[in-house]
């Protein structure tokens, strides 16, 4: 079920970089992921491979085979019938893709313009690393800027410090801003459908403890903030929190942290992240969905969290925040957005700690 151009996957030329787009269900979305491909890697063709990973060729099979057919290099379409699921999709681009370099792009993420040739030419270097973390541009479902993280410099951090950083940052790394060297992916395993859609970050742990990462000021990609991506859908209930808590028990599997360290550093992160969930509730209106947001407070797993100071102030603002009025909350959220707050407290937490400077 694959569709080849010249010069594809089979070729002896191989690829320096692989850009892989698992998708299910979104036709409209992902034909301007492809695009956005098509026109931020025409001009290094030769030197690029693309591949679709479908789990709903019924429904968006002819719109992909269209936008891939403006690609003037290798690709490959693959329809998977039936269904192979979440992880197994993600895998699959792994097992087809031949180039020395994978670079994810979701279907409701896209490249900026410019962006591959700029990875390229990192990847040209001598000893570009194995885990490359670019910049990203997070926008809303009608593209517009949210804001920028971008990394003040380029740099290249240890796995201890890499691997601190990733468990007490639930913002630091997302999919259409890593770099994977694709023999790194193959070392330390591929994605464990056991997480579910927390997978990604099991992988990451894997890969920073491993590798470290190296930091890179330049933005690539559009990271696509909408109520439907996997990372809305999930910390809405127990079962969830509950994977999250046995990705920090494969951390400490790993070796590379104290047990006492990574205990801390989970309770940043699920602070962070039940913190976040909530928030979207409560920009979306929702004062029943985010209370029950934060009752996953009260499961034993995270009372037991000794909790810093920030988190606990954070905690309580929006407790508050979701008993008042909507007409209220509304400029109060709209504030906190302007100000960047959570990004200032995310750097004034982190500020000396490691070696990843966020700017």
């Amino acid at each position: 079920m694959a569709r080849d151009v010249p010069g594809d996957s089979t070729a002896a030329v191989r690829p320096a970089l692989s850009i892989c787009v698992p998708t299910y269900n979104r036709p409209l979305l992902v034909e301007r992921t492809i695009r956005s491909i098509v026109e931020a890697a025409s001009s290094v063709a030769d030197q690029v491979e693309i591949i679709v990973s479908d789990n709903s060729p019924d429904v968006s099979e002819s719109t992909c085979r269209e936008a891939l057919g403006a690609w003037p290099g290798r690709s490959l379409y693959v329809a998977n019938r039936p269904n192979i699921g979440l992880t197994a999709n993600f895998n699959q681009c792994i097992e087809r893709a031949s180039g020395r370099y994978v670079l994810f792009v979701q279907d409701d993420d896209r490249l900026l313009p410019g962006s591959v040739p700029a990875v390229l030419e990192v990847l040209r270097a001598d000893a570009p690393g194995e885990v490359l973390l670019f910049g990203i541009d997070l926008v809303d479902e009608h593209g517009r800027l949210i804001r920028r993280q971008a990394f003040c410099r380029d740099h290249r951090v240890d796995g201890r410090q890499a691997l601190h950083r990733l468990l007490s940052d639930n913002g630091l790394a997302w999919f259409p801003g890593l770099v994977l060297r694709r023999d790194a992916v193959e070392e330390v395993g591929r994605f464990d459908g056991a997480f579910a859609n927390a997978m990604d970050f099991e992988m990451f742990v894997r890969l920073f403890a491993r590798f470290g990462v190296r930091c890179l000021p330049t933005a690539i990609s559009a990271y696509t903030v909408h109520g439907e991506s996997a990372t809305q859908l999930m910390g809405f209930d127990a079962e969830d929190v509950g994977r999250l808590i046995a990705v920090f028990e494969r951390a400490k599997a790993t070796g590379v942290l104290p047990d006492s360290t990574i205990r801390r550093c989970e309770a940043d992160y699920l602070h962070q992240f039940i913190l976040g969930a909530a928030s979207v509730r409560v920009r979306q209106g929702d004062a029943t969905g985010a209370r029950e947001i934060l009752s996953l407070f009260d499961l034993p797993a995270i009372r037991s969290l000794e909790t810093s100071r920030v988190w606990r102030t954070l905690r309580a603002i929006t407790g508050l925040l979701v008993r008042l009025p909507v007409a209220l909350v509304r400029p109060l959220m709209t504030l906190v957005d302007r100000l960047d707050l959570a990004r200032r407290v995310r750097a004034a937490q982190y500020r000396g700690r490691d070696g990843i400077q966020v700017c």
